[in-house]
């Protein structure tokens, strides 16, 4: 693919950006945009499939003629890493205090390095089973690499796969004495706690990554969403009003304050909140559900059944995705 056509798709995802932001209330325009959006996605898939093929030509061209293309492991890819931790709220941990700087990465095994990069692509890309491969042959071949365990327990994690992603991390955890190491861990040990429904022990979790980074917001997220599955409703409000600060435009963070307002019963803030996660994902089917209960709770019917039916609509949309891929 050329670069220019990557300008093209990432202009045009601009180009919707715009749209949604002047269009108001119009669903028409917004399911629009949806359809767009969804297209772009596609097109972006396509890339995805073609580095993969480039990657494995790569590989084939190399062993075939017995040599190694010099290769390095810039800072973007262990930024690359940080963004895809669990939940993935974006930009978790400043730049100037990557894991980079507390896990080791000085080996002289060139083809480590590449499955290395690719383990990180792979998690970028959300394709675990694939990254947990890479992982798994660097650790194979360079067991002493902290990071590689950190990202194969990571990846284990993402597929469900509690034994495995508490064997990595754990081992992680009594490997490294740096606190922002350890937070990581502590953060995706509390993923695994809530994948399974442990509440309180991912709340200890979660609780111990503020107490070592109260800057790790996906930490603070996590931490709000576990306050609400307990039924701390005030606490989950708080700690998802702290999060707001630095992401406001997640509609998440506002999908979740509106569910937890509604809960304590404050039906004007709750709608106040779920009308702004309805703006930020106008494709979300389960957020504009949320927000025709609310409008039913204040009395307006007209408008809850409006949000309803587009509820059923999206619902629809993505079940049609879902049999086309």
């Amino acid at each position: 693919m050329k670069e220019n056509e990557f300008t093209q798709i990432f202009a045009a995802l601009e180009g919707v950006e715009d749209e949604l932001e002047k269009m108001g209330g119009n669903q028409e325009k917004r399911q629009d945009c949806y359809k767009h959006l969804l297209e772009l996605r596609k097109r972006m898939d396509r890339c995805v499939e073609l580095w993969l093929r480039f990657e494995e030509k790569i590989n084939e061209i190399q062993e075939k003629y017995d040599f190694l293309l010099p290769d390095e492991l810039p800072d973007s890819f262990l930024q690359a890493f940080v963004k895809v931790l669990p939940d993935n709220l974006q930009e978790n941990i400043p730049p100037d205090r990557g894991v980079g700087e507390s896990l080791s990465l000085q080996f002289d095994n060139e083809a480590c390095i590449r499955s290395f990069k690719r383990g990180l692509g792979f998690l970028e890309l959300a394709m675990m089973d694939e990254a947990i491969k890479e992982f798994e042959t660097v650790i194979s071949q360079e067991p002493e690499i902290l990071l590689a365990h950190l990202c194969l327990g990571v990846a284990y994690a993402e597929r469900r796969m509690a034994d495995e992603a508490m064997r990595e991390l754990r081992l992680v955890q009594a490997l490294t004495g740096d606190p922002q190491t350890n937070a990581i861990v502590h953060n995706a040990l509390g993923n695994i706690y809530a994948d399974g429904a442990q509440y309180d022990l991912a709340l200890e979790e979660f609780s111990k990554v503020i107490e070592l980074d109260s800057e790790f917001a996906v930490a603070r997220f996590n931490l709000g969403a576990v306050y609400y599955n307990l039924k701390q409703y005030e606490k989950s409000i708080l700690a998802f009003e702290e999060v707001k600060v630095n992401f406001p435009r997640d509609w998440e963070v506002y999908f979740y304050l509106g569910k937890g307002y509604k809960k304590l019963g404050d039906e004007k803030e709750a709608l106040l909140n779920l009308l702004k996660a309805a703006y930020l994902a106008p494709q979300e089917a389960h957020v504009m559900f949320e927000l025709g209960v609310s409008y039913d709770a204040l009395g307006e019917t007209r408008k809850a059944l409006e949000c309803y039916y587009r509820a059923k609509i999206l619902h629809q949309l993505e079940e049609q995705e879902i049999e086309r891929s």
